[in-house]
């Protein structure tokens, strides 16, 4: 039977209430456990904000989690920091809300007996291998986003073994959408290039602009979680991704051809050290496991996120946005 009462931690978040809302539309009651800290709960939606029990807290508080999770049939966890930039900045903090978080989740659902677990890993777990990424490769995470994450994966692959519980890892590749407002400069590429343009800036580019991402689009993102959450699996791993490679050059030409004018970046030297040229996504097991297929490509996505820029142009300031784009050359030196 599908579980239909759910608990959802960083629910507020860009992935979360996208997937909130088609988790409503099929008739799930959901609750959400969020701080609030990217961009805050002015940007949970309307047609959502009324229909979702919304409890501010840290799920490093396991006496907040455990009546939280109690009588619900399901937890999909999502809060953790969600940029790279984040975990640079402050590594303690985001270490301790992603692993400590993370147990928390499996403890109170060890103590409550609930039996099934979905959560975000990353595709930063893969970096150093070869691409297409496999769910398979041997993990050698470069960075502490990314070990957090591995430890993740092995903490609750342990509570499966140990309790018996499902848990659901997926690692999503490279998500976008069409309301990152809230994530400000932390935003993906593909916003953070629209907005530069709209504003009039020229949108910087590191290296030749020839580095790819496999971008999926944020309701694809949420969707699969929602499979996740409905398919009877065992526990492993998912990539989340659309098995397309797209350079930062072609999503530039996309938004010069929505917005009607000719692209010209500013192209700059890659100012750290560890930083991806290709993220792929293989997604066989995706496809033939999970069951999931993304049905919005770049283009479209591409399309929506320019649409949702133009209309949000009287109320978003693109360059107030703390130097986004060149961000990390405010980080120490490597």
């Amino acid at each position: 039977m599908t579980p239909k009462k759910i608990l959802v931690t960083g629910g507020a978040g860009f992935i979360g209430r996208n997937m909130i809302r088609g988790m409503l539309r099929d008739g799930y009651t959901v609750s959400s456990l969020d701080n609030f800290k990217i961009g805050g709960s002015r940007h949970i939606p309307g047609d959502i904000r009324d229909h979702v029990e919304w409890v501010e807290g840290d799920t490093r508080d396991l006496d907040a989690l455990l009546p939280l999770v109690k009588g619900k049939d399901a937890v999909i966890h999502l809060a953790a920091p969600s940029s790279f930039l984040m975990y640079e900045e402050d590594p303690v903090e985001g270490a301790s809300v992603t692993t400590h978080g993370l147990l928390n989740v499996l403890e109170s659902m060890r103590r409550n007996d609930i039996g099934k677990l979905v959560y975000a890993s990353t595709s930063a777990v893969y970096e150093g291998n070869p691409v297409p990424y496999v769910e398979e490769m041997e993990l050698i995470p470069p960075d502490l986003k990314a070990l957090s994450k591995k430890w993740n994966e092995e903490a609750a692959r342990q509570y499966s073994q140990r309790y018996g519980m499902t848990a659901i890892g997926l690692r999503p590749f490279s998500v976008y959408g069409h309301d990152e407002f809230s994530k400000g400069g932390y935003a993906n590429i593909i916003s953070l290039f629209a907005w530069a343009m709209l504003e009039g800036l020229k949108p910087v580019v590191w290296g030749d602009g020839n580095q790819t991402r496999d971008f999926i689009y944020v309701e694809d993102a949420g969707r699969a979680f929602q499979t996740a959450l409905e398919r009877d699996l065992p526990t492993q791993e998912f990539n989340v991704g659309t098995g397309v490679e797209t350079t930062f050059n072609e999503v530039l030409s996309m938004i010069g051809d929505e917005l009607g004018r000719q692209v010209e970046p500013e192209y700059v030297g890659v100012p750290i050290a560890i930083y991806a040229e290709r993220l792929w996504a293989d997604t066989a097991r995706a496809v033939d496991v999970l069951g999931f297929r993304h049905e919005i490509d770049v283009r479209e996505g591409v399309r929506r996120v320019v649409g949702a820029a133009r209309r949000a142009q009287d109320t978003q300031r693109w360059s107030e946005l703390p130097n986004a784009q060149m961000y990390f050359e405010t980080l120490p030196g490597d």
